[in-house]
């Protein structure tokens, strides 16, 4: 069992449907009154705007419960895509905060000859640190859909980068926070993979 955010910004249905597939249920979480703290573990996906997904977060008061269980609490969580963006400072893309969970900023791709923005499509992590998020995958190929991308300033906490033109920092991990930009739930087995490593640190 984990929690999976809902915050009005895409189509959660297929992480659930990944999920369901490898035996794990899911809680769905709209508001704070709706966190099983039974299981210490989240899952907030984003697709879109950056600024959209932190007012939708905030509009449902999810905000500061998200920074409140992460921080003090210490429930692992999993951003993907926006999601794991949301977790750093801000970002180019608009003038809302983020989490700010993780020292970072989100910058968009530099138009460079021979490479579409946005990053759309398969593409290979190269795996920089070892982690368990990371741990047996049958192939390092995910699906990603993006035009902005992290700058890091702590690089220790980075698992994985991609290259496509510039090359970016694609999975994350520092103390019970994680991220991917990539999408699992869209990359077949290796990305259930990813939500099996992610369940089994709990």
């Amino acid at each position: 069992m984990l929690n999976l955010i809902k915050c009005g910004i895409g189509n959660i249905g297929s992480i659930k449907n990944a999920l369901n597939v490898i035996g794990c249920k899911t809680n769905i979480v709209e508001n704070p009154s709706e966190f099983n703290h039974n299981f210490k573990k989240i899952i907030m996906p984003g697709v879109g705007n950056f600024d959209s997904f932190i007012i939708n977060l905030k509009k449902k008061n999810l905000f500061d419960e998200i920074k409140k269980l992460v921080l003090f609490n210490k429930f692992k969580i999993l951003g993907i895509c926006v999601g794991m963006q949301a977790l750093f400072r801000h970002s180019e893309e608009g003038l809302e905060e983020g989490l700010n969970l993780i020292k970072g900023d989100i910058v968009k791709f530099k138009n460079k000859e021979g490479y579409k923005i946005p990053h759309m499509g398969w593409n290979n992590i190269k795996i920089i640190n070892s982690n368990p998020l990371l741990k047996n995958l049958p192939k390092q190929k995910f699906y990603f859909a993006h035009s902005y991308h992290l700058i890091n300033e702590n690089e220790d906490c980075i698992l994985s980068t991609t290259e496509n033109g510039n090359i970016f920092t694609s999975a994350i991990n520092y103390k019970n926070i994680y991220g991917v930009q990539f999408h699992p739930e869209k990359s077949f087995i290796q990305g259930q993979q990813i939500f099996k490593n992610f369940i089994s640190l709990c």
